[in-house]
């Protein structure tokens, strides 16, 4: 029988959390369903707990492909897909039972093309929940007239800082399989922050119709204890920069709606957020050196470009100084406001 369903799991160097993960699929009370899971070249013990999932059960399928990243491995689960609708879980998360009926359901009801829930964001124990997240927008139902009025302006950024209507997530989505692969060619295989935000943002220009099932959290986002810390990432910039091209380029596409300024906007939050980490991943090294990696970004080509073209008009004292000083090139204040205040 066909499976209405395909969930997609990418599997990279997860030997320690995918039997939990895929347990918590084989346990949904919703049954027309397939798993799919793409072993991404793992060298683990992943490739062996996929296989003897397959072995077990009639509804597991495994692809073993050469190690490409995360996008190109949910691509790859997509086009062997045969459900009607496509969900993903990441290899060291869970879901609750009743995650896929629930969105089924509500995807056959209101003939949604995509129909969202929350997430939980647990600790790798899963010994408490450390912050929930779940999309805002006051209606539970958006035509794509709708989502064009009353989403689309605050889709990527509302005038705050980090003032995002989307919750990108990929995992808390059951989307139609159609509208998946006549869209997956805009998400690029190189972008590796954000990943998700080029899916989603993709998937919503393109939906007729959006459904949003509220106060129904029941996926759980393993937090890893490690990235915890705070590691800061020198080639972060180029990062945010390659997620920012391909927005405007899925902008530019789509010609649904100008989305130019919102991005700008967001790619300059995540620039002070990349400042800020600097700073205190190195200031135990002293001010003249910290300067240096200050000055680097605040002189970005990029970064000048965004400071000229932003508009968050709902920025707070606080924030607008900030970009003042970046903006004027005040290293120091920029230092100092950042060792004073988040010690």
């Amino acid at each position: 029988m066909k499976p209405n369903v395909s969930i997609i799991v990418p599997v990279y160097q997860a030997e320690q959390y995918l039997e939990e993960c895929v347990n918590s699929i084989l346990q949904q009370t919703y049954k027309e369903l397939e798993i799919i899971l793409v072993d991404d070249g793992s060298t683990d013990q992943s490739a062996q707990i996929c296989d003897a999932f397959s072995l077990k059960y009639d509804i597991v399928r495994v692809i073993h492909k050469a190690n490409a990243g995360l996008t190109a491995a949910w691509k790859t689960g997509v086009l062997e897909a045969k459900g009607e609708y496509i969900g993903f879980v990441d290899s060291d998360d869970k879901i609750d039972s009743d995650m896929y009926e629930r969105l089924y359901k509500e995807a056959k009801e209101t003939k949604a093309d995509i129909v969202c829930c929350g997430i939980r964001h647990v600790f790798e124990d899963h010994s408490h929940v450390d912050w929930e997240d779940q999309m805002q927008f006051p209606e539970e139902v958006y035509t794509k007239e709708k989502m064009k009025q009353e989403v689309y302006p605050c889709f990527i950024n509302d005038g705050s800082f980090m003032g995002r209507g989307l919750q990108p997530n990929r995992v808390s989505k059951l989307i139609k399989r159609s509208l998946v692969f006549n869209n997956m060619n805009l998400c690029d295989n190189r972008v590796t922050v954000g990943e998700d935000y080029q899916f989603s943002f993709a998937m919503f220009l393109e939906a007729e119709k959006v459904a949003i099932i509220k106060d129904f959290l029941p996926y759980y986002y393993r937090i890893n204890a490690a990235s915890m810390t705070g590691r800061y990432d020198d080639t972060y910039m180029d990062k945010i920069k390659l997620m920012k091209q391909q927005l405007l380029h899925i902008n530019d596409m789509k010609r649904k709606y100008d989305f130019s300024t919102q991005i700008w906007n967001d790619f300059l939050c995540l620039t002070v957020l990349h400042i800020k980490g600097g700073v205190i991943a190195h200031k135990n090294q002293g001010y003249r050196k910290v300067r240096k990696n200050i000055k680097r970004v605040c002189n970005d080509t990029e970064v000048r470009v965004a400071l000229e073209r932003y508009q968050m008009p709902k920025l707070t004292f606080a924030e607008k100084s900030f970009l003042f000083f970046i903006k004027h090139h005040m290293y120091a204040c920029i230092y100092m406001v950042i060792v004073i205040y988040f010690k």
